[in-house]
């Protein structure tokens, strides 16, 4: 049946005579033409029973008996062409060779045709995909019980039933058949004498169980075949697939040809269906049909013969803008092959599922699913065994729960030539979540009915949810592949959070996720020298967007705590905290933070005892003193630093300093003695400008005397320092000398 449904451009009734043929050879052909391939196949028989049967003679024996099913035999007419006729064996013939193998399970031999396969034409999709998996067939099978599998009876019978979709909240279903009907004028199809397709619709009683078969509206059918048909998000549009008859001049003759055509119906107020509009693709050179909308109806696929494709059947997507469908576009290597790939089924969550045989699968047409992104699809998934089969398995439909669902196969075992059957997995089929629990960071005590987000790599939210009593929350993930962030936010008693999900596998994925009360800074005072905590440091935090000054005291381990509250993420956060303990140097730092998602702001800062010696510009971070070229006046930025020295001498009234100004090598020892001992002094100067007595501070230039590393250059002696090394030399000191 699904031979019949995505027909390449055929020929119905053939009108070409060949010169020189026989009576016999002629009635083979023209009902070979008339796709009459049952009763071709006696006339064909008897032709390649002679010594020199014909390459022609035999390649059609072998397709007529592949149409119509007949495995075993089109396995032995493939193998008799290829024996006869090895170098004119098609990739084609192969192909179908290959199939045939694997319909009759024979997966050692189709190993030894998918080689020649390759042989034949080097990279073939077909090949390469089943060389990704050398054991498939072994592989696919592990798992027996990962699905149920029953026969839907109320709704198949010895015909066809095939491609179910629901609609009406999933109480009824939409179904094709070649069940025996009245509506069609040619009451059989030729191919193998078969009654030409309907579209039918059925109420659900439950799972297996469904009534009140109906065809559908006149305004559907048609002459010949009619479906399958699916339907747009909101109901309101069908989908139907519909063979056409044109007549065509070949070879001088006029030919009736078949080909499949895709037409939009639109249902009125009513549910009364409109008269059904041609897709603007449709084309009368080739085959379009089995389309499958998105949910938001701005994407379709659908299958197509059209040139330019991989295989004997490809899918294409086409996208909606501005209510226009867009020109299609292959799916390409990721999805399509040399095969067939048929059937495609959106998901409401985006996921692709179609059937294909031109993967490492079973046999025949087997069920895969994949993930669309912006630009690619992701590996095809097999949906395995025992949905998958050796037959062709194939039309699918996913309940909302993603573990039950229907497909169609013409496995053994069922009631018709295809069946529909209902299926129940032991997993989610889709098989990616991500969940977890919110939960306090301070007690570890779950936080119930907090908020919860998942959002992309550009942080915008993809997804939302509630945690539940117990502070559950999950998430279904769409798109593996992507970069995700989980958010979550109680306000009343928490800031906002937001953590990077991680690489996502298979299955469940945990991420518990923890929220502070509100933001919490921590600070540690340590010694400089031996980096031990401080106790009772007076700790003056000032916030300047109030400045109203909050006093602490850091405990046993160097370290006091704060609240900073009704701020949130992308906040600026500027303060200053004043340092204050005897015996050690005050200072006072600025702090000028952007809030992001951690929560918890931690200050790590070291005091320096008052001791001889300390180089108070380390302690409080002065940057280096800068004066122009062979001058010694105090600039603009220079200032500010020696400002920083003012204020640590104003807070310590009892510290004298030393202001040691150095170079490096280069210039000569006395210019360089004089240039330093005039900017020292320069320095001094200024700061006893600011109201510090002059007897606390001395100004003294070392020139290149006191150099703190081995760039030395002086007289013959070169350096091969660099200009950072040379920088390093280059410093102002501020020493204590008393206190």
């Amino acid at each position: 049946m699904k031979q019949l449904l995505l027909l390449i451009t055929l020929t119905l009734f053939a009108a070409t005579s060949i010169k020189g043929q026989s009576l016999f050879q002629k009635k083979a052909d023209q009902l070979y033409s008339e796709l009459s391939y049952i009763a071709a196949i006696d006339y064909y028989k008897s032709l390649v029973k002679t010594d020199t049967p014909t390459e022609a003679n035999m390649r059609k024996l072998a397709e007529c008996y592949f149409k119509v099913y007949d495995f075993v035999n089109a396995e032995n007419a493939y193998k008799a062409l290829y024996t006869k006729f090895e170098a004119n064996t098609s990739e084609n013939d192969l192909i179908n060779y290959l199939q045939c193998l694997k319909y009759n399970e024979k997966y050692n031999d189709a190993q030894r045709v998918l080689e020649q396969i390759e042989q034949k034409k080097a990279g073939n999709l077909i090949a390469k995909n089943h060389a990704k998996k050398a054991n498939y067939y072994k592989e696919l099978k592990e798992d027996s019980l990962a699905y149920k599998v029953s026969n839907v009876e109320s709704i198949n019978t010895q015909y066809s039933e095939f491609s179910p979709v629901f609609f009406n909240k999933d109480k009824a279903m939409i179904f094709a058949s070649n069940r025996r009907n009245t509506s069609a004028k040619n009451k059989t199809f030729a191919w193998d004498d078969s009654y030409f397709i309907d579209v039918y619709t059925s109420e659900k009683k439950d799972s297996l169980k469904f009534m009140s078969i109906i065809p559908m509206a006149k305004t559907v059918v048609s002459t010949y075949h009619d479906g399958p048909a699916s339907l747009s998000g909101d109901e309101k549009t069908l989908y139907l697939t519909k063979s056409n008859i044109i007549v065509k001049k070949i070879k001088g003759a006029l030919v009736n040809v078949v080909n499949l055509k895709l037409y939009i119906l639109k249902k009125d107020s009513t549910g009364k269906l409109s008269a059904p509009e041609s897709f603007p693709y449709n084309s009368d050179d080739y085959s379009l049909g089995h389309a499958t909308v998105t949910k938001d109806g701005s994407r379709m696929y659908f299958v197509s013969d059209m040139p330019g494709g991989l295989g004997q059947t490809d899918l294409y997507l086409s996208e909606k803008v501005n209510g226009v469908w867009q020109k299609p576009e292959n799916l390409g290597q990721a999805i399509n092959t040399e095969g067939r790939e048929m059937f495609p089924y959106v998901h409401e969550d985006g996921t692709l599922f179609f059937s294909t045989d031109g993967r490492a699968g079973l046999g025949g047409l087997d069920l895969y699913f994949t993930v669309p992104a912006m630009d690619a699809y992701f590996e095809p998934q097999s949906l395995g065994y025992p949905i998958n089969s050796n037959f062709d398995d194939f039309g699918f439909a996913l309940n909302d729960d993603l573990k039950t669902g229907y497909f169609s196969s013409n496995r053994t075992g069922g009631k018709g030539k295809d069946d529909i059957y209902f299926f129940r997995a032991k997993e989610p089929l889709l098989g990616v979540t991500l969940s977890g629990f919110v939960f306090d960071e301070s007690n570890k005590e779950k936080i119930p009915f907090a908020s919860v987000y998942l959002l992309d790599k550009n942080k915008l939210v993809v997804d939302s949810t509630k945690a539940d009593a117990t502070g559950f929350y999950s998430f279904k993930i769409n798109d593996p592949s992507q970069t995700y962030y989980l958010g979550a936010k109680e306000r009343s008693k928490y800031y906002d959070r937001l953590i990077p999900v991680g690489k996502l596998e298979t299955g469940d994925n945990k991420l518990d996720i923890g929220l502070f009360p509100k933001y919490k800074l921590i600070c540690n005072v340590t010694d400089t020298k031996t980096n031990a905590p401080i106790e009772a440091v007076k700790t003056t935090f000032t916030d300047k967007a109030t400045n109203t000054p909050k006093s602490y005291s850091t405990d046993a381990t160097g370290t006091f705590i704060d609240i900073i509250r009704n701020k949130k993420p992308g906040d600026k956060l500027q303060f200053t905290i004043k340092y204050e303990k005897e015996g050690y140097i005050t200072i006072e730092k600025n702090y000028d933070i952007t809030l992001d998602i951690n929560t918890i702001i931690e200050l790590k800062e070291k005091m320096q005892k008052l001791e001889i010696g300390a180089d108070i510009a380390k302690i409080i971070q002065v940057n280096p003193i800068y004066f122009d070229l062979a001058k010694w006046n105090i600039r603009k930025d220079a200032a500010i630093e020696l400002d920083k020295i003012v204020k640590v001498m104003q807070e310590n009234p009892t510290m004298t300093i030393e202001l040691g100004s150095h170079t490096d090598c280069r210039s000569s020892k006395s210019y360089n003695l004089s240039l330093s001992d005039k900017r020292a002094k320069s320095s001094a100067a200024y700061i006893v400008s600011k109201g510090v007595e002059k007897s606390r501070i001395i100004g003294k230039g070392y020139g290149e005397s006191k150099l703190i590393n081995k760039c030395e250059c002086e007289g013959k002696i070169t350096t091969q320092c660099s200009e950072e090394e040379h920088q390093a030399n280059r410093r102002t000191e501020f020493l204590i000398t008393k206190f």
